[in-house]
């Protein structure tokens, strides 16, 4: 079902470098006059005349990318994605303040769901027949499906980077995606498992295989002009056994190996549009400015209303690209009149003494996420359990967290947010390892994982210099080949080696000795990846424990290319970096991670980490056999259950939530000890505005992109 969710970019992961979450031990207690949601009058202004305007000054600098946020990944930018969702509407289902998926009573007029004979299910969903795009073209059900059968099509996707894999789960899959067009040797041009009934009713039918415990947010599709996914003068049709394509959807330019699909390359620059096509949300972008980071939002009249009904009183909302150290000068003289998600001590305190509830007010919530360092497990020194755990134990998380938090977070052990009700239900039970701060068992975890060599093969000396400053590890023949059997790992190797040092991986009597030096890329002017500099990457701590991280900066895309090894994102074709600093959050209560740690290279796009966990290989998860209860599953397994069978039970196995807590907390757990990311803090987020912003309520799972729709401009 994640597939489906990617489509909507509301209930998956999304990655900001500006986002962080963590659970402040007492918020009230923050120095606030106003208080949280307050927005005390101003009597002093009473009389003022407000432009029906907002500017937001967001420190998450865009790219631009605000039709599909991320292209299909979990990676999306913040500030993209909520400029995405100030413009994208009618979806047939949205979350509410609490993350809860509810129908959209604006757009769906019927819907329905029927268990089949031969084990799947169909949903049916019939829309409102008044539904228009911005420019007042009427929206039908073809504008629904459009996105779910472009970017099922392997073929054409190829050509448009994008994976060719969001409809899956639903039958008839595999023949429509490697269907190439008339005269395809393979596949069928029609997908079974999508239909028009008719004008305005769409059908979508689950393979049984793929029924899951988040089933019930499959149909929960949102148009998209035609030509936007589709390319220009592509139409859907439905002659009765599935949708399927017109033929110059499959129109090629070029010959042989050079032949490329037109409309792929024409989807791809589709990406960035901002002003050919239309917009189905509460607002349309009326300018967008690279150079300068701006984009202007103004009201769109066509738009009926969300879930609720709700629709934008707001006329214009301004994003501005905003710079830690002004943005509170910014707010204060009136250039920006709302700072979301303010998070960080002085940041936070600089912004919270603004706040007298008269001119300026606050709001504050948990953030359901947390900031985090990720590494890529499938090649370096981090493909090694060991060597994750020690990162986390060379760094004192708890100080972390008081340093960059000023005290408005705490530290997590896990994937997890305290507001979700899968937490809160096992909470009492989880056994999680702490890994406080301690270089001693570093250390220890290194040795026990064979790192205990220098680059002659000899016993490592602490204190040495050079190449034998570190640690390196003798790799098995396996682990010479990497998970890819690429041979990435021999000629690993160092980068950013400012001191003149570079440590690579060195063959020795035909065995190969890999050095324990991290290649970590952080975005430039951050100040997570600053105080990572301080605290981790420079520590006297590291270099004792025979450690090195060699830091290079750069901007997001750069970094989002390389967890994601997408060229078109800065990747330069060879994995290079393995770790990064970032944060992750949820959007609603669905928690489903199926296909992320998956062994199959076809599910390598879903993958963040890339870790493989090796439970997986000795008890692998099938979807084809009987799905086990937690107790069966553990006990066929020897209690050895991998990333990969928790994350795909939690949502294919469970059909009580009883059963996909206990799930749940197993695949928590498990997470916890392989430590493919270090939670480093969890913190609450300030929306610090000017108090003629009124009605402006946010909660964890309903931030200020969601709560903006129910908000005025005092006097409007």
């Amino acid at each position: 079902m994640k597939k489906f969710l990617a489509l909507l970019l509301a209930a998956m992961m999304v990655l900001s470098l500006a986002a962080c979450t963590q659970q402040a031990a007492d918020p009230t207690s923050a120095p606030s006059a106003g208080g949280e949601n307050s927005t005390a009058p101003d009597p002093a202004e009473s009389q003022e005349v407000y432009e029906n305007k907002i500017v937001i000054g967001d420190i998450t600098e865009m790219s631009g990318d605000f039709r599909s946020p991320g292209w299909g990944t979990s990676s999306a930018n913040a500030t993209d994605q909520a400029v995405w969702f100030l413009t994208a509407g009618y979806a047939a289902m949205e979350t509410d303040r609490d993350g809860v998926y509810q129908w959209n009573q604006t757009s769906v007029v019927n819907h329905s769901e029927v268990d089949n004979e031969d084990g799947s299910r169909t949903y049916t969903v019939e829309i409102a027949r008044d539904l228009t795009f911005s420019d007042g073209t009427p929206i039908t059900a073809k504008h629904y499906v459009a996105d779910i059968l472009a970017f099922s099509s392997g073929p054409v996707c190829a050509d448009a980077n994008r994976s060719g894999m969001s409809g899956q789960v639903l039958v008839g899959f595999e023949d429509f995606n490697v269907y190439a067009g008339p005269g395809s040797e393979e596949g069928k041009k029609e997908f079974a498992g999508v239909r028009l009934l008719d004008e305005y009713t769409y059908e979508l039918t689950v393979k049984g295989s793929e029924l899951s415990y988040f089933s019930y947010t499959t149909a929960a599709l949102q148009p998209s002009p035609l030509g936007l996914f589709l390319g220009e003068g592509v139409d859907i049709v439905d002659d009765g056994n599935g949708c399927y394509l017109t033929d110059n959807f499959y129109e090629k330019t070029g010959e042989g190996e050079d032949a490329q699909y037109v409309k792929g390359l024409e989807i791809l620059s589709n990406r960035y549009d901002v002003s050919k096509y239309p917009y189905s949300g509460p607002y349309t972008i009326t300018e967008w400015d690279e150079g300068t980071k701006q984009v202007t939002l103004t009201i769109n009249p066509e738009f009926k209303g969300n879930f609720e009904g709700q629709k934008p009183s707001i006329e214009t909302i301004v994003y501005v690209l905003a710079v830690e150290e002004t943005c509170v000068g910014e707010l204060s003289s009136g250039g920006v009149d709302l700072l979301p998600a303010i998070t960080g001590g002085e940041l936070t305190k600089n912004a919270l003494a603004l706040v007298d509830g008269e001119k300026f007010t606050e709001t504050h919530y948990q953030r359901a996420g947390y900031g985090k360092i990720q590494f890529d497990c499938d090649f370096g020194p981090t493909m090694f359990q060991e060597v994750r755990q020690a990162v986390a134990y060379l760094l004192n998380r708890t100080e972390f967290c008081q340093t960059f938090t000023g005290g408005y977070g705490v530290v997590v052990d896990g994937p997890y947010s305290p507001d979700f009700a899968s937490y809160r239900a096992v909470q009492d039970d989880i056994e999680l390892i702490d890994y406080s701060f301690s270089p001693d068992t570093a250390i220890k975890v290194l040795e026990d994982g064979g790192w205990i060599y220098n680059s002659k093969g000899e016993p490592y000396v602490a204190g040495a210099s050079g190449v034998d400053a570190v640690r390196y590890k003798k790799l098995t023949a396996e682990e010479a080949e990497g998970w890819d059997g690429s041979g990435t790992n021999k000629t690993y190797a160092s980068v950013a080696n400012t001191d003149g040092v570079t440590y690579q991986t060195v063959e020795i009597n035909g065995e190969y000795y890999m050095p324990l030096a991290i290649n970590w890329y952080g975005t430039s002017g951050n100040s997570v990846s600053d105080l990572l500099s301080t605290m981790l990457s420079n520590s006297s701590d590291l270099s004792a424990a025979g450690m090195v991280i060699r830091s290079t900066s750069g901007d997001f895309t750069v970094l989002q290319g390389n967890i994601y090894r997408m060229s078109s994102m800065g990747y330069e074709g060879t994995p290079t970096y393995n770790m990064y600093n970032l944060a992750t959050g949820w959007n609603s209560e669905v928690y489903d991670y199926a296909y992320n740690w998956s062994l199959a290279p076809e599910y390598f796009p879903y993958s963040v980490n890339k870790l493989f966990d090796e439970y997986d290989e000795a008890f692998p998860y099938d979807k084809e056999a009987e799905r086990l209860s937690y107790d069966e599953a553990v006990a066929a397994s020897g209690d050895k259950l991998g990333m990969d069978y928790l994350s795909m039970a939690m949502v294919y196995n469970s059909t009580t939530k009883e059963e996909y807590y206990q799930w749940w907390m197993a695949y928590i757990e498990r997470w916890n000890e392989l430590m493919p990311d270090i939670p480093l803090y969890s913190n609450f987020y300030y929306d610090v505005y000017h108090t003629k912003l009124e009605n402006f309520k946010t909660t964890p799972f309903f931030g200020p992109r969601k709560a903006l729709l129910y908000a005025n401009v005092k006097g409007y």
